[in-house]
């Protein structure tokens, strides 16, 4: 999963916006990480304790390390059919989309080769090649078959932690609205979203981290419902001899991804592609990515190179910091 390489609004400024309502704010761990939501107009605590529950209800479908998930059923599947949810379905055909357009740069086929790459251990190891070849044989997006009874992997072992913060905070956004919700900022563990405007009528700021340092390397202006969704070589690593090892991994070779890049941040309406993007431009590169970016024209990107410069692609609000 991805990690806090991005920094929204802090809270406390936000809730000081001046609105006529109180503001909720409700909490909550799953996706491995802390769940905010930030009601800041037309909701109830009963609401956002309704986001959070739809979180877990996600996290039970999709999450590859849960026991009896619709995820964790395909992978034990082999060759027999799944039965799938309407979410699961959705977010796989979604993430196969995202895999084609970007050239494979995101796969969510990985799974037996991130298992290698043990960074909860307090003892962390560097896999062998062999190891690697071995994991790498259980890959491949194109074995993924979906069906009107649902889907069959045929071998490959599927971890949707690339996409799934962004399709379940689209889940949480669709649950607020429904319950009447019109003005909101969540943060799953640093993939941010925004729904509605600000009451008080100001964009909402959200600051991207600095992956080299303390501070941030600007901070983008919203208007309205985004997501935002940073992939970061800061985020989940480990040192050996001297050397790190983050936890983006290139498809092709099973190792952290090295693209020239140490930071891509997108913008876009849906968490999901959102999500799934900025793990495909950080994987593919700055000319890559370019390309892949411009195949979801709602979509825009800040991305941050190995010196520290920074790149914007696309229509977006960005304010470098001084």
């Amino acid at each position: 999963m991805k990690r806090r390489a991005l920094a929204a609004l802090l809270a406390a400024l936000l809730l000081l916006c001046g609105c006529a309502e109180k503001p909720v704010t409700a909490q909550s761990f799953a996706l491995d990480t802390v769940l905010t939501v930030n009601l800041l107009s037309g909701g109830t605590a009963e609401d956002a304790e309704a986001a959070l529950a739809r979180a877990d209800a996600c996290e039970a479908l999709l999450s590859a390390h849960r026991e009896g998930s619709e995820i964790d059923a395909l992978n034990k599947s082999g060759e027999g059919t799944v039965p799938l949810s309407d979410l699961t379905r959705f977010v796989l055909e979604e993430a196969l989309y995202i895999g084609r357009e970007s050239g494979g740069a995101l796969d969510i086929t990985l799974l037996a080769v991130s298992d290698l790459w043990d960074y909860k251990s307090e003892d962390p190891q560097v896999p062998s090649e062999e190891a690697l070849r071995e994991a790498l044989v259980h890959k491949g997006m194109e074995r993924i078959e979906l069906t009107a009874e649902g889907a069959c992997a045929h071998g490959a072992q599927i971890d949707l932690g690339a996409v799934a913060k962004g399709a379940v905070g689209d889940e949480m956004v669709k649950t607020l609205q429904t319950r009447g919700v019109r003005s909101a900022l969540l943060d799953l563990g640093g993939s941010i979203f925004t729904l509605g405007d600000k009451p008080d009528g100001t964009p909402w700021t959200v600051a991207i981290d600095d992956p080299a340092g303390e501070g941030f390397v600007g901070t983008l202006a919203l208007r309205g419902s985004w997501s935002v969704s940073t992939s970061s070589g800061a985020q989940r690593y480990f040192e050996k001899d001297g050397v790190r090892y983050h936890h983006i991994l290139d498809p092709g070779t099973g190792w952290p991804a090295q693209s020239g890049l140490i930071s891509a941040t997108v913008i876009a309406p849906s968490g999901l592609v959102a999500d799934g993007l900025s793990t495909a431009l950080f994987v593919a590169g700055e000319e890559e990515g370019e390309r892949i970016l411009s195949r979801f024209p709602e979509a825009a990107a800040v991305l941050v190179r190995q010196d520290g410069s920074v790149r914007t692609l696309g229509d977006v609000d960005f304010t470098p910091a001084d």
